[in-house]
């Protein structure tokens, strides 16, 4: 499935817009992250700091007083809270609210090797561990005296969770924003291609004065001028066409007209030249020359009249009167008349409403360039379809060249080889003006291979 300009450019920036929204907003999540917990550890050591320091103050002895506080070791414990762990010398000798088996062995060592140390730790389930070694341990008849002490990191967890909502509203937000600036840009981007599109689609319709509007956006501007031009030089070539066009039709009408009045008095002259002439002996140079000249005035004749019916399809003119009559036995009325009697026409009795000069003259066309081009027996064959009539040709001819199957169909197109047998033919406008005649009676006429034989069948709409 192809995506039109305007939702690619959507996509594209609102994906970018997310992208740029997420990825910063993870960032800042992970640094505002490490401040919440470096917040929440700040405040459970500054309480860790308190306790340790109102414990030097009030729990050990003064200094020369000559030992211990009364009770020994087991005082140490007395001013310190609850949830604290005492270690003297590696002994625990108070257990607070996290096992000393949780403690990292290596923190341990260093605690107890090195006096007024404070040391911390992260655990797993949010919570810190805090731990330190007490300042002059000796008083204590000690080399180390250690106080670990667990705590939860406060507040920690609803932090980040608005943390996290803030960062799902930017990106959205940040989306929604995309999705406007994107509508914003699809439009102003697509909006020429609109007018563009609108202004061919006027010129595709026949308005010639149909322009872009002037712009002020250099790219457009360039694009409005390149395209107007364009519009500009087509319609000074149509122009040219047209007239070229409308000389030669006024050309071929006027020779057409002017041949009419030599060949009303030749086509008499040539009857009586036919006549004649079969009254000599058959090899006699007088007859074929009379034969000759009266085969030639008949073709000229026919090339006469099929200007005449091109030059009135062209101009417009052609009249088309519709009676109802019956189709199979028009065409052997024809077919006889023109002393085709070898060409057979199947096919049962056929009432069609149409233009019977202009359908006899199509299948007269097509079977006359069977009769000259194809190979016998020529047939015509007249069925009636679910959308129409349908006249098939048929000859045993080898047919069209492959790839010249509609070149044949245009004027003045002349047999190759493959469709003559030898014999001139004709002007190679027969099969043009029966297309351009089937056409105007709202049908057509095409060309197809049957096995061994050539078929034209012109189609009647109902």
């Amino acid at each position: 499935m192809i995506a039109g300009l305007r939702t690619r450019i959507l996509a594209i920036i609102v994906i970018v817009t997310c992208l740029t929204a997420g990825v910063t907003g993870v960032a800042v999540a992970m640094v505002v992250r490490d401040w919440v917990y470096q917040d929440a550890q700040e405040a459970v050591l500054t309480t860790f700091r308190h306790d340790m320091e109102t414990f030097e103050r009030q729990g050990m002895p003064a200094p020369g007083s000559g030992g211990a506080s009364p009770g020994g070791r087991s005082s140490i414990g007395e001013f310190l809270p609850g949830d604290y762990t005492v270690e003297v010398d590696g002994v625990t000798v108070r257990q607070g609210s996290a096992p000393p088996q949780d403690f990292p062995g290596a923190m341990r060592r260093e605690l107890e090797r090195v006096p007024s140390l404070y040391r911390f730790q992260r655990l797993p389930d949010g919570k810190v561990l805090v731990a330190h070694s007490v300042p002059r341990p000796t008083i204590f008849n000690a080399e180390s005296v250690v106080v670990y002490g667990v705590q939860p990191l406060e507040d920690v967890g609803p932090r980040l969770s608005r943390l996290t909502l803030l960062v799902v509203v930017a990106v959205a937000g940040s989306a929604l924003l995309g999705i406007l600036v994107a509508l914003i840009v699809a439009r102003t981007v697509t909006r020429p291609l609109s007018r563009i599109q609108s202004v061919a689609a006027r010129v595709t319709d026949g308005d010639t004065e149909a322009r872009l509007p002037a712009t002020n956006v250099t790219e457009l501007r360039d694009l409005t001028d390149t395209f107007n031009s364009m519009l500009d030089r087509q319609n000074q070539s149509i122009d040219v066409l047209r007239h070229q066009d409308a000389r030669s039709r006024r050309f071929v009408g006027d020779v057409s007209h002017e041949l009419r009045s030599p060949l009303a008095a030749l086509v008499p002259a040539a009857e009586v030249l036919r006549e004649e002439a079969a009254t000599l002996p058959a090899d006699a140079d007088l007859r074929r020359a009379s034969e000759l000249v009266a085969s030639e005035v008949d073709t000229l004749a026919g090339l006469v009249d099929d200007l005449l019916e091109m030059t009135r399809l062209d101009a417009g003119a052609a009249e088309v009167r519709r009676t109802p009559f019956e189709l199979v036995g028009a065409l052997r009325d024809a077919l006889s008349a023109r002393g085709w009697h070898s060409v057979q026409v199947d096919g049962a009795p056929l009432t069609v409403e149409s233009d019977r000069r202009r359908v006899v003259a199509v299948v007269t066309n097509l079977v006359g360039n069977a009769v000259r081009h194809g190979a016998p027996p020529v047939t015509v064959t007249v069925a009636s379809g679910p959308q129409g009539s349908v006249v098939e040709v048929r000859d045993h001819g080898p047919g069209v060249p492959p790839g010249d199957e509609e070149r044949v169909f245009g004027r003045f197109a002349k047999a190759q080889e493959a469709r003559s047998r030898g014999a001139g033919g004709g002007a190679g406008l027969g099969l043009a003006i029966a297309r351009d005649n089937a056409r105007l009676l709202g049908g057509d006429v095409d060309y197809r291979r049957e096995g061994a034989t050539t078929v034209f069948r012109l189609r009647l709409a109902r």
